[in-house]
Order: C-alpha cells, then structure tokens, then sequence
C-alpha cells in the first residue's frame, strides 16, 4: 500500500549543505530532493538523478564510485514520450512542465519523484509558446490535450530505479474526430546508457537468435554504439532486456520492462557513433476518452556489481515472482523425443508417416508433432477438415492409434492468429475477429490472414471446443501452437475491454485451450512456438531457438566469426534467465529453417550442435521437406547418428531431469563445448567437439578437475580422463559422472 507521506524538498541551504558531504540528514532513510532553479536533483546514497524543469527530460544519471554518468542528456525530445493515432506526442508538439511533486512509500521503503508536463492540442494545428496557457477570454480548460506524469522510484540503499507514466485527456478532440483517441503504448528512453568509459563496457541482449539484431555475448560497446537494433518484443518473443558491463569497474548496469505479462514491450538500441540509448516501447494500448487516464508498466534500471549474469539473476526474481513457471506439466515431456513431421512428405500423406512409425521409434522418437493436416495449413480455412491432400480423418485416427500402440504421443499443430480470407467464418462468426476503430476486420501484421482476437469469449470457447474435438476424435497428446506471439489490438469501441487485454489475451486463450484439453486427457500438454518467457508460465515446453538460429550460427563457425564456446554463452545465458526446472525444446533444424532460411545439410558440426540440443534440452528433429533437401533419411547414417545418441541421452537420468549446469563447467578450448546435468547430488559431464581435429580438452566443474571414465556416444567406446584431461576425435561427444 502506497502511504502518501510528503517528501519535503530541499532548500538552497539544505542542497548547499548536502553537496558538501552526506552527513546532511534525508527527508527518507538516504532518499533526499534539492530542487534547482533549472532542474530538479533526486538521489540517494547509491544514485543521483537530474531531470530538467522546463519540460521534465533526463539530464543524467550518476552512481557514486563510477565516474561519468551511466545516462546523460541527448537532443531526443523527452525521456518519456506516448504515442496517440499513430503520432509521438511530445516528439511532434513538445511538453510544458506544469508541476512536480514527490512521496514516501514506507510499505516499499522508497520514495517516488513525479513530475507533471502537458502536451498536445485541442486544436490540429501545432502550438505555439503563447498557446501553453488558457487562452484570455474564454473557458479555463487548459490549452493543452494531455498531461502526461512521469514518476521515478528510488530504493533506500539500492543502485535501483523504478520507472513509470500515467498520461489523462484532459480535452476533447475535434468534432469531425472520433470520441477515443487510441493510446498506443509509452516510450521510455535511456539515454546514452554505459558504465563508466564505454569503450571499457560489452552489451548483453540474451534472447534468441534473429538475423538481423543477433549479438554475440560481451559484444564490444563501440560496435554497438555504430548500429540501430530492433530486439523485437518480450515478453511473448524474447526477453526484452539489455545489460551493459565495464568488468573493470565489475559492475553492470541493466534495463528491462515489468508488464507481469499482461502486456508486451519492444527493445531498441539507437547508437550515434559514440553512445547507445536504449529504448522501450510500453505496449499499453487503451481507448481515451475525455477525462479519461491510462498508466504504464515499470521500466527497472538497476546498477548491480559484478558481470552480466549478476543483473540476468534479478531479472529472472522478477519473472518467478509475475510469470511463474508451471508446475503441472506431465512428467514424460522431459523425456520426450520429438520428430516433426510433414504429412505432404510422405508418399500416401498420413498413411504414408503410419507405415514409417515403427522405424522412427526405433531411432529413439518417441513424439510425433504433425504439421498441419486440415484445410489451409497455416493460413485456416477450417479446422474440421481434413486436407484431402494428405488423408482422411480415418487415416489420422489411424496413424495416432498406431503411434500410441508404438508408446509414441502425438502433438497436432494448432493456429491461433487467424483464417484465410477464403474461409467462411468471417461470415459465420464475426464475433472471433479483431477490428480497427472503424469496425473493419484487420490482417494479420505478418501472415496476411484475417486477425482473430483472442480475447473475444466467443472465440475462446470455439478453440476449447476445437481441443477437445480433436482429444476425443483422434485422441491426441496435445498441441504445437504455432505463432502464438501477442496480437494485434482489437480497436473496436464496442468490445467490452481494453485493446490492451485483447493484444495480450493470447495467454487466457492458450490456458482456456489447455484445460478443455485436461479435461478430457489429464497430461495433456502444449508446446509454444515461440520462446518468451511468458509461456513458461502457460504450458512450461517452450521452444529455445528460432527458425534459423541453429544454421545462421553454425555459418559462423564455420567461418571463424564464433566458437563453440561463445554458442555454449549464448544458451547460459538463457539459462540464467530462467527457472531451473524450465523445459526448453532446441532444434538445429525446423520447417521454416528452408523456409525463411536456408539449410547446408547434415554437416558432422551441425549433428553435433543437435548433440548440445539432445544433452541440454528436449531435442526435435525435423523430418524434412522434399521441396527443400536434403531430408535426414537421404543418408542413412544421420538417423543412426541420432539413434545413438538418443540411446546414449536414455541411460543417464540426470539428461531428461537433471539441473543443466553451463556456468563453471569448462573445456579449456573454445572448440568444445562443456557442461553437466545434475539431479540427487549426482552429475553427468558431457564434452561436444566442433572441430574436424583431435582436440585436447581440460575438463573442470566448479574449479575442480578429476580421473574417471568417459563414453563416447556415437561409438560406444570408453575414454580415459586423467586429472580433467581428455582428448577427443573431430566432433567426437563425450558422457560421463565424474
């Protein structure tokens, strides 16, 4: 609970007194305010905050021991800006500071600065400096639209600061305009954040790999500072947070959203050649009426001692404590095997894959995920069909009772962000569909489908009734829910909720699905797509890399750009960001690797990256597609590599349910990889080469090395370990307890 206890502010005196030392008393703990004639100081013991008075912006931010500021002023139009029918308020009209006030949250020992600014007209054309004030004459209703409150929180003793806006209409809009105005989201803004020289510092965005914004981990700050950086959207698609460490200074400094999930942000980094600032979109979408206020998420920015997986560990509090991991998921996803799977592939489509089950459990699959039979595949024209294409739903009835006698499960795939223009359920059920504020139905932003909502009851009730349709037709295991990233808003001012809850509402769909599915079959499970951690919360099988991850990295060892060791970084850092008991799914090759992509082929390095997958994961394989070669049964050497190595993965329990470690396990050479699983006091050391020579390896878990035995997974044969020194084959994988 929030107790309003004023803190008072400083008087000249009183800053002339505090700048000469700390023995000045605080109105909170080591919390103090002094306010200047041009700007307003906020800081306590750990940090010191300046904002400008004359419109609010950021002027810097400075930690006591660190010399220069970790934020400082840039000729970006404010600090925090908010968005309305597509234009950036403050950017386009600018903001007037119009008051500021401060408070005591005891309950939280903190104290929280807000200062209050007005922008945008009541009238279209811009304003001017004379139009700020009520205009002589006429009503007292303020000259300007909005009035936006900017409030920083500050901890008793903590390098920490809080972040958030809440923005009021105080004025109408025109008469030819529409009574809402759309909210779409807040921008905070870091400005030239680093700690310290940023010459002396590395960037840290842990998340999955996309093309066009992947950097490696300890990335050199001035690299970054060259480029602009769209890290895309958390916490459906990643994790949204950025890190900067100076190990000189062995400090990091880290910046993240708190939406609880209940909304999505999106990550920037803007470098200008010298500095990088950092920019998060709050995607708090609501309809504004006159009088009416919306408030954002919290921004954290906290300054922590010590690397990146320091500040990766605060992080990860906050998503145990907002998106707890879930705790029902059967217990034989951890040892699932999964084999994705192109009905199309097959020569007689289902019936086809039916015949070649027993072959596939032999390698050691034993989950069948099936792309999608019915009509439309990815783009739905209805799900209640059966593709002719690839079978009949006898054929499907069929191949699941058979994968089943097998003691294989079966996922279906499922879509969830819309119909093809073709189908008929914009006419059936209008109701399922997202709208614009005009209420016309609106594409999909990346498909082109027609965007469903997932917060409509309606719809939510026809996917519930669609999961168990299809658990007691053909008696399946679950699903594979494709693209299940936040949606676009539903506009519409008749719906009756924000446009906010229908962008996020993806997670109640997913849940309601789920247990429609539970109801009728107990461990019945969901598999996301996509890898934020937001699904962890929903269904805990959640997907650790993207469409081309695996081969875009594997491009850059091959090319000398990376090492295994950095490949081995980029999953711990992952893994620090999570739950301990996080089920993640890896694959070194998907349907839309060649899709979206492309794909060298069953290369000995990239078996050994799907090695790291099977030893740190829940491994999945694709079976192939033959519009995009080669398929892994073109050689039949691939699927008995992969035998051997799933029959390897099956004698240890600890690699289906033990604690991955990747953090102080070390090979001592970049071209291997090292790490363990732990479970019961008991560890299994795992050793993967990526390179195409014998390597000399020194193993070593917490410091510690030790002579035992290790088994190589392909060949079966034993390796001597003398004092954590083992030499490997190229490419060679390596098991054993130490």
């Amino acid at each position: 609970m929030l107790i309003m206890v004023p803190l008072l502010l400083a008087s000249a005196a009183l800053a002339q007194r505090r700048s000469a030392g700390p023995s000045v008393q605080p109105p909170h703990k080591d919390i103090y305010l002094a306010e200047k004639s041009d700007r307003l100081v906020f800081g306590n013991s750990k940090l010191t905050l300046e904002l400008g008075k004359q419109s609010g912006e950021w002027l810097s931010l400075t930690a006591r021991g660190i010399e220069g500021a970790l934020v400082s002023h840039t000729e970006i139009p404010a600090s925090v800006d908010f968005r309305i029918d597509d234009v950036w308020m403050i950017e386009k009209y600018g903001a007037i500071y119009l008051r500021h006030r401060a408070a005591v949250d005891q309950g939280r020992d903190a104290a929280t600065l807000c200062v209050e600014t007005g922008t945008g007209p009541l009238s279209r054309p811009p304003m001017t400096p004379e139009r700020w004030r009520t205009r002589s004459g006429q009503t007292s209703e303020p000259a300007y639209e909005y009035e936006l409150q900017s409030c920083y929180t500050l901890f008793a003793g903590q390098s920490r600061i809080e972040r958030t806006a809440t923005l009021t209409r105080l004025g109408g809009a025109d008469l030819l305009a529409s009574t809402y105005a759309r909210l779409q989201g807040f921008l905070f803004q870091v400005p030239n954040a680093a700690v310290a020289a940023p010459s002396d510092c590395t960037v840290e965005t842990p998340g999955p790999v996309f093309l066009e914004s992947y950097l490696p981990g300890g990335t050199p700050y001035p690299a970054v500072a060259k480029r602009f950086l769209d890290l895309d959207s958390a916490p459906d698609l990643t994790f949204g947070m950025v890190a900067f460490s100076n190990k000189a200074r062995n400090a990091t400094l880290g910046i993240w959203m708190d939406t609880k999930g209940d909304a999505a942000w999106h990550t920037y980094l803007s470098g200008d050649g010298q500095r990088v600032t950092v920019l998060q979109h709050d995607l708090r979408l609501e309809r504004l009426a006159k009088g009416w206020r919306a408030a954002s998420d919290a921004q954290r920015i906290e300054l922590v001692d010590g690397a990146a997986p320091a500040v990766f560990a605060r992080y990860r509090q906050m998503t145990e404590r907002t998106m707890p991991l879930a705790t029902d998921t059967p217990a034989w996803t951890r040892q699932m095997v999964l084999l994705e799977v192109l009905p199309s592939y097959f020569p007689d489509g289902v019936k086809g894959l039916t015949r070649k089950l027993p072959f596939y459990k032999d390698v050691g699959f034993n989950t069948v995920y099936l792309m999608p039979h019915w009509l439309g595949g990815y783009s739905p024209i209805d799900f209640y069909k059966v593709d002719p294409a690839v079978g009949t739903e006898d054929d499907l009835k069929e191949m699941v009772r058979t994968a089943h006698s097998l003691g294989m499960h079966v996922l279906f795939d499922m879509v969830i962000h819309g119909f093809n223009q073709r189908s008929d359920m914009m006419r059936l059920h209008p109701e399922f569909f997202a709208r614009d504020g005009f209420g016309a139905i609106v594409e999909h932003q990346t498909w082109g489908s027609m965007s469903t909502d997932p917060a409509s009851p309606a719809y939510q009730q026809y996917m519930a009734d669609l999961a168990v349709h299809d658990v007691k037709t053909y008696d399946i295991d679950g699903y594979r829910v494709d693209a299940d990233a936040y949606k676009l808003p539903n506009w519409d001012p008749m719906a009756p909720y924000s446009p906010g809850y229908s962008s996020a509402a993806t997670r109640q769909l997913m849940q309601k699905m789920l247990a429609a599915m539970r109801g009728e079959k107990v461990d019945a499970v969901l598999l996301s797509e996509l890898f934020g951690p937001v699904w962890d919360s929903i269904c805990n099988l959640v997907h650790d890399n993207m469409t081309w991850g695996s081969q875009f990295i594997l491009e850059k060892i091959d090319r000398g750009e990376m090492t295994a060791e950095q490949y081995k970084e980029h999953m711990a850092r992952i893994v620090d960001l999570l739950p301990p008991d996080a089920l993640r799914v890896r694959f070194g090759r998907n349907h839309d690797t060649s899709w979206f992509y492309h794909f060298n082929g069953y290369t000995p390095r990239f078996l050994a990256m799907d090695a790291v997958h099977t030893m740190f994961g829940v491994p999945e394989v694709f079976a192939g597609d033959p519009r995009n070669p080669p398929a892994p049964d073109t050689d039949p050497a691939v699927f008995n590599y992969y035998r051997k190595l799933f029959a390897a993965r099956r004698q240890f329990a600890e690699l289906t349910s033990g604690e991955v470690l990747l953090r102080g396990v070390e090979s001592g050479n970049p071209r291997v990889i090292a790490g363990a699983r732990r479970m019961n006091g008991k560890t299994v050391a795992i050793l993967i080469s990526f390179s195409d020579k014998e390597e000399t390896a020194t193993l070593s878990i917490d410091g510690k090395t030790a002579t035992f035995e290790m088994t190589d997974a392909s060949a079966g044969s034993r390796v001597p370990v003398q004092a954590g020194v083992v030499k490997l084959k190229p490419f060679e994988v390596l098991l054993g307890r130490p």
